[in-house]
């Protein structure tokens, strides 16, 4: 049997970052009880009349733009009928053709070290189903309709992908740069940013494409990948043993690290499009068009070239820029204290970790750039050591208190007294004999231990360098 090699292309659905649902004024996110966020439209009833969400179709034309394709002016809304429990209406409100965006590409890094440009096929909006959350101890199904009608875009590649890395990559690049734009907040855990994987197999070098599979809603960029390389196996062991890949719908169990046929594939026809008859067609003028692309930040690569001049890490630029609002918040910041890299370090250290744990956006945290450009400040002016610093770093954040006026009030500023320092160092070497005779036998790894302690007791005002070589040094007197 000829070599094969796989064929992948994705679909991939991101929430719109918008206040309200596509298709009327339910509010489109937030945790809340089932069945609280819901109306007559979202919800299906009949005679109740759709009105499109204009903000929707802005954050639709901007992702388009931004990855190079071309808005139609004009784009129609059409009814793709199948059943789910979760689908109130009995049909999905999306777009066929024309859809709000066609063509552009993405670009990922090849096995080659090159560069590879992924094709886009086309950007289209559409409404999001319900939730189905099943009861297995009452053995029953209900149906959550919050997140029924919140508006998505679908952006469906070219069978471009070949690997399970070049899929990572695509959408991690993707993830960035729709989160950097805001017109997704891609929380994957929400469901937020998701995608379907197509994947074949075909004789290395030939044109004719073998038969797909469809594995459905992934939202975690390890699971496409473990997705992809299963089913890579999986149709690879059905050839060689002269067996037959059917065309399927499959579900990755993430658990057994396998994928499973959840129904034969559907074609477009089978949805039975039609226009949408209770929705206009969707206008985009000229000159919103022009405010948009006026609205575009530089491309991702030329800010990462701009922040490594300044000395940020590979790491720590991405951090930056794949957090909503983070990087609006390090420039903010870098006005007032013009140091990138203590900037980018407590940042990332101190500040991002502390928003995940919160739960809180960069704009509304009580701790604003101004106040962590102080601490950055204190910092290098010598006034607060690191750790004293990290520990008051949690109280800053909770607060928004002054950096300088609460170092003063909590007696942190750096020590730099002597007698101060010596009053320490005895202290330590009188508390701990034990340890000080091992360090005086030759067992000097324990100075470590005895710096700690020092700073325990300076509550990390103490210098560690100066108190290091000071603790040091009164040993070897000791020693002499």
């Amino acid at each position: 049997m000829s070599e094969m090699e796989p064929v992948i292309g994705l679909e991939v659905h991101a929430q719109l970052n918008t206040r309200t649902k596509l298709f009327c004024a339910c509010p489109a996110g937030g945790s809340v009880e089932p069945n609280t966020h819901i109306c007559e439209i979202c919800t299906g009833q009949p005679g109740a009349l759709p009105r499109l969400n204009g903000r929707a179709v802005e954050l639709a034309a901007k992702a388009t733009l931004a990855l190079g394709g071309q808005v139609n002016g004009y784009s129609l809304f059409a009814r793709k009928n199948y059943f789910y429990p979760d689908l109130p209406n009995g049909f999905q409100t999306s777009q066929l053709d024309p859809p709000i965006g066609t063509g552009g590409s993405l670009s990922v890094a090849a096995g080659d070290g090159g560069r590879k440009a992924i094709r886009l096929n086309r950007i289209h909006m559409e409404d999001d189903a319900g939730k189905c959350v099943h009861d297995e101890k009452r053995d029953r199904t209900l149906i959550d309709l919050n997140r029924a009608g919140v508006p998505l875009i679908e952006i469906v590649t070219e069978p471009d992908l070949s690997s399970s890395r070049e899929a990572m990559e695509f959408l991690k690049t993707l993830h960035s740069l729709l989160v950097r734009l805001e017109v997704t907040k891609g929380r994957l855990e929400e469901g937020e940013f998701r995608c379907d994987v197509n994947i074949s197999l075909k004789p290395k070098g030939s044109s004719v494409l073998g038969v797909r599979g469809e594995i459905k809603n992934l939202n975690s960029f390890k699971f496409v990948g473990q997705a992809i390389d299963y089913e890579i196996r999986r149709q690879s062991a059905l050839y060689e043993s002269g067996g037959r890949v059917e065309q399927q719908t499959l579900h990755f169990d993430h658990l057994k690290g396998e994928t499973r046929a959840l129904r034969s594939k559907e074609e477009a026809h089978d949805y039975r499009y039609f226009p949408q008859p209770d929705l206009p067609p969707v206008l985009v003028s000229r000159v919103k068009l022009r405010e948009i692309v006026q609205s575009l930040p530089p491309p991702a690569d030329t800010i990462k070239e701009s922040y490594k001049e300044l000395g940020l890490k590979e790491d720590t630029v991405t951090a930056l820029l794949d957090r909503p609002g983070a990087q609006a918040y390090f420039e903010e910041a870098f006005k007032r204290f013009p140091e990138a890299k203590r900037l980018g370090t407590l940042m990332v250290e101190l500040f991002l970790p502390a928003l995940r744990q919160s739960g809180t956006d960069p704009q509304s945290a009580v701790m604003g750039p101004a106040k962590l450009a102080a601490l950055a400040r204190l910092m290098s002016d010598g006034v607060l050591t690191k750790k004293a610093a990290y520990d008051l770093f949690p109280e800053l954040f909770e607060t928004g208190a002054d950096p300088r006026q609460l170092v003063e009030a909590r007696g942190l500023s750096r020590v730099r007294d002597e007698s101060t320092l010596q009053g320490w160092i005895m202290e330590v070497i009188a508390g701990h004999p034990e340890e000080v005779k091992k360090y005086l036998a030759g067992q000097t790894k324990i100075l470590s231990f005895l710096v700690g302690q020092l700073m325990r007791l300076s509550r990390g005002t103490a210098d560690p360098q100066k108190a290091s070589a000071s603790l040091t040094q009164a040993l070897e007197d000791l020693r002499s």
